[in-house]
This record gives C-alpha cells, sequence and structure tokens, in this order.
C-alpha cells in the first residue's frame, strides 16, 4: 500500500500568542502524531504558512499575516504543490480562520463561517457560487476559541494518535435525539442511516440527563434547535423548548471514538466559553475533550423539512453513510458534500446553498472508524479515489447552477397559473402575503489546472454550465422569538420555469 500524504496547516504567530510558554507542549502534541501516523502508513508534514522557515520547508512563500485570504491562498498552493490524500487545519478560528462566506439566504445571518472553500480548487471569494465544486479532503483539529487550554488538546490529540477502528457492527448502534416536531424527518434520517428509528429519543418528553449508556453507542444524530454561543441543543413541542442535551451533561459518559452529526442551528459553532451565560465549553468542543474523533455540524441558522427529507437532514446522513461503508471522516464529509449536490442540483436554491456552506468537518480527516475487511485491489487506492473525486468536483463546479438575489423592480418573473399558485399557498399554510424575495439562477464558465498534467497534457480545462431559466421565490413566515433565543421562523420555497411550476418546499429553521 502506498504512503499516504497528510498536511497540518496552522499559524504558528497565532499559537505561540495564545499559548505562550506551552507552544513547545503543542509541537510535541504534533510531533507525537506525526511518529503515530507513520505506523498508520500516512506521512505528515506540519506547516506553518506564517513562518519562513516551515513555509520554506514546503516550498511556498510565508504569508506575512493570517487572513481569510492568506489561509485560503496557502492552502491553494500547498495543495497543489503536494496534492495530499488528507488536509488537516489546526486550530479554532482565532488560530486558522474560516473563510467567511456572504449568506446566500434572508435570515439573521450576515456571513457563513465556513471550511467548504479550504475543499474547493477555486480562488478566493467570498460568494457561495464559487465553491459548487469541492474536490479535497478536509477536516479541522479544534481547541478552544479564546483559551489556550494545553489538557484539552493533549486529549484531542491523544485519541488521534490511540484510535483504532472498529467492526462495522459496533456503529451501527446509535444515540439519536429529535425535536417532537422534527420526529418524522429525524425517524427517516435514522431508517436511511441504520434501518431503524427504535433508539430516537423524542424531546419532549425526553429531556438533558440521559444516563451513560444512553450516550455509550458510537454514533450521536441530532435534530433539534440550537442558538449561538450555547452550550444546549433544545427539543420542541408547540412553545415548549426543553434542553435536549447540554454539554456539561455529556462530560464522562461519552465513549472514546463516538463521531457525531447535528443539524441544529449553530450545532458545530465554536466560542469563547466566557461569552456562553453559564460559561460552558460549546458541545462539540465538549465532545473533543471526551475523546470523540468526528463531529458534522453548522456554524449558523440551518434548514430542513419537518415531515420529509432535505437540506440539514441530507447532509448529516450522507455522512454517516459514508463512514458505515468505510471511509475516512474526511472522505465522508468530501462524498456527502458532492452528494448533497449531485442530489438536489443542478440548480440551488439560497438554502440548499446555505446548507452546503455552513456544514463542515471538525476532527482528523483522516481516520477511518471502520475496519478494512480485505486490501485493496490496484483500482481501489485512496491515490486512485481522490482523483475520482477531484474529478467529481470539478464535473459539479461545471454543471451545478446557484442562484442569486436579484431585485424584483429589475426583473419580474413570469406568473404561473393562479389556481395554481392558491394551492401551493393552501397545501403549505402561506398565504402569499408574507415577505418574499426572488432569485435567479444564473450559469458560468469555470477553469481548473489543478491535475492537469495528468488528466489534460497541462491544458486549461474550460467547462460551461447550461441552465433553464429557473427563478425561486421565498416566502418567509417569521413568528415571534421564543425565550429570545428561538426564532421559529420557516420559509416557503418555490421553484419555476418560466410560468411552468417545477415544486416547491417548506423549510423550517433548526
Amino acid at each position: 500500500m502506498a504512503t499516504l500524504k497528510k498536511i497540518i496547516v496552522s499559524s504558528k504567530n497565532n499559537l505561540q500568542t495564545k499559548y505562550g510558554k506551552k507552544f513547545s507542549v503543542v509541537e510535541k502534541l504534533l510531533a507525537d502524531l506525526i511518529v503515530a501516523d507513520k505506523k498508520r502508513n500516512v506521512d505528515t508534514q506540519i506547516i506553518y504558512i506564517d513562518d519562513s522557515l516551515s513555509a520554506k520547508k514546503a516550498k511556498i512563500t510565508a504569508v506575512a499575516s493570517i487572513t481569510r485570504q492568506s489561509a485560503k491562498n496557502a492552502v491553494d498552493e500547498l495543495f497543489n504543490k503536494t496534492q495530499p490524500a488528507y488536509i488537516v487545519l489546526f486550530g479554532a478560528q482565532d488560530i486558522f480562520p474560516f473563510q467567511e462566506i456572504s449568506n446566500p439566504a434572508k435570515d439573521d445571518d450576515d456571513v457563513v463561517p465556513s471550511d467548504l472553500p479550504y475543499a474547493c480548487d477555486t480562488p478566493y471569494n467570498t460568494k457561495i457560487s464559487a465553491f459548487t465544486g469541492p474536490t479535497r479532503v478536509v477536516g479541522r483539529i479544534p481547541d478552544i476559541p479564546a483559551k489556550p487550554d494545553v489538557d484539552y488538546l493533549k486529549k484531542v490529540i491523544n485519541i488521534i494518535i490511540k484510535y483504532k477502528p472498529v467492526k462495522v457492527e459496533k456503529l451501527m448502534e446509535y444515540f439519536s435525539v429529535t425535536a417532537a416536531v422534527w420526529t418524522k424527518s429525524t425517524q427517516q434520517s435514522l431508517n436511511s442511516i441504520f434501518g431503524n428509528s427504535s433508539r430516537l429519543k423524542i424531546s419532549p418528553p425526553a429531556v438533558t440527563g440521559y444516563p451513560a449508556a444512553d450516550l455509550k453507542p458510537l454514533i450521536h444524530f441530532y435534530n433539534c434547535h440550537g442558538s449561538p454561543i450555547d452550550s444546549k441543543y433544545y427539543g420542541q413541542a408547540k412553545n415548549n423548548f426543553p434542553t435536549a442535551i447540554d454539554s456539561p451533561d455529556l462530560n464522562g459518559k461519552v465513549f472514546p471514538g463516538t463521531i457525531i452529526a447535528a443539524e441544529s442551528c449553530y450545532g458545530a459553532q465554536l466560542y469563547n466559553p466566557k461569552d456562553d451565560d453559564n460559561n460552558q465549553l460549546s458541545i462539540a468542543n465538549t465532545y473533543f475533550k471526551n475523546k470523540a474523533i468526528g463531529f458534522i455540524g453548522s456554524s449558523t441558522i440551518a434548514y430542513g423539512p419537518a415531515d420529509s427529507q432535505g437540506l440539514a437532514d441530507l447532509i448529516t446522513q450522507y455522512f454517516i453513510k459514508s463512514v458505515l461503508k468505510g471511509a475516512s471522516t474526511g472522505r465522508a464529509m468530501l462524498e456527502a458534500r458532492q452528494k448533497f449536490l449531485s442530489v438536489v442540483g443542478p440548480q440551488l436554491d439560497p438554502y440548499e446553498l446555505k446548507t452546503l456552506a455552513q456544514f463542515y468537518l471538525l476532527g482528523d480527516p483522516s481516520l477511518k472508524p471502520v475496519i478494512e475487511e480485505s486490501s485493496e485491489s490496484e483500482e481501489e487506492t485512496v491515490e486512485n479515489r481522490r482523483i475520482k473525486l477531484f474529478c467529481k468536483g470539478l464535473d459539479l463546479a461545471a454543471t451545478i447552477a446557484p442562484s442569486a438575489l436579484i431585485s424584483k423592480s429589475k426583473i419580474k418573473a413570469p406568473e404561473p397559473p393562479q389556481k395554481a399558485i392558491d394551492k401551493i399557498f393552501k397545501d403549505s399554510g402561506f398565504t402569499g402575503k408574507e415577505k418574499d424575495f426572488l432569485y435567479k439562477v444564473k450559469s458560468r464558465r469555470i477553469k481548473s489546472t489543478a491535475f492537469s498534467n495528468s488528466m489534460t497534457g497541462g491544458q486549461h480545462v474550460t467547462f460551461r454550465a447550461y441552465t433553464q431559466d429557473v427563478t425561486f421565490r421565498a416566502y418567509i413566515k417569521e413568528s415571534k422569538r421564543i425565550k429570545e433565543k428561538f426564532n421559529i421562523s420557516k420559509v416557503l420555497v418555490i421553484k419555476q420555469n418560466g410560468t411552468r411550476l417545477l415544486g416547491w418546499r417548506v423549510y423550517y429553521v433548526r
């Protein structure tokens, strides 16, 4: 089996500023990880993009300062130079920045913190339309924002070093909690992943404080409410929002090697615990403190249907399914993004675009949770899979057609038959008098040079996305805030081509 390449990318200046004299402990932990990776046949390199010596060894130019643009440019240069199987971003956003994507949907989020651009071949941009072709395996090993906790990092790194994959049967048991209002949707997700939903806990009546026996399974799946800078997920039945899980209640109960998927708004948000009302760690940081190995979740307000499947439901379950089929957590994240685009495309409404941007992977992307039962054939090498996934990403970038907000005063979408529109409003519980926004699908040209030598003889490849004249109209039904935490709004999205209706969906704020 060929040796695989992994690069761990970070900022030396930010780590030294944050950890001070304990930075040497951080470096020792990373050195130990390199040794452990070598035993797994993974050749790992630590690259500080703002350190001249480290950058020189990696054959890139050191950045003068860490900004979102310089970080993105450096990761792109490193990928093209080394073509690693795995890219690890080391540290929370105060060490290595999230990219900020302009929110394509109309809600309370101005921007969407995201690691998606690092997984894409396209240059720095703040628009989601630039990143509809993910091609790279990327994950982030998080520390705690604004808190130089070396003991926390020791737990995070040591579980990566000591982790051993398990038989897939060990991952077929799960712990899952849903808000009562989304029971049907969550049951569908669990049935799709595990073939049953018998272990699902519904909140209410289920509330935080679950015994260790409940939390012992190695897969945890949440479809609950979340709110910004909050250590809790919440259930819902009408206007009752009990605490479904609180981060302190996870301590000492989570089994090492646990993998988490959370549909919740802000479900994977990393924040300074001093900013939390109760000075608690985020749920994501708490899971890693308790030796979890992978966490997929959202940085901002997320969406999904109540009684069917879409948006957050899809990308989280695709991730878990790929893990169960034997993928590393990083490949599972890439495959989840690509499958999401393939299923919901080719024309993407603004909420589908936001879902793509906001879900990211925390944890070392090189870990494979499931034991390989047989050796890979020559055609199934990791390198060959990466080329296939890269080509699929380029194909998606060429064919996915993102929508963009347009002014209704500048363009008026053709009106479908009124009778058909009235039926949609009746069936969806909307009136048509809600605040509405118009989005138009645009086509574009895309160029790529990565992997060009092996695929195109060094020539640029130009793709053209051909689209019909598709528009989306989004109607937003806003509800009063509950306890100043929850905006339980919902959105009706109608898709049309000229005067023809192509479909409609109702999305709920998670």
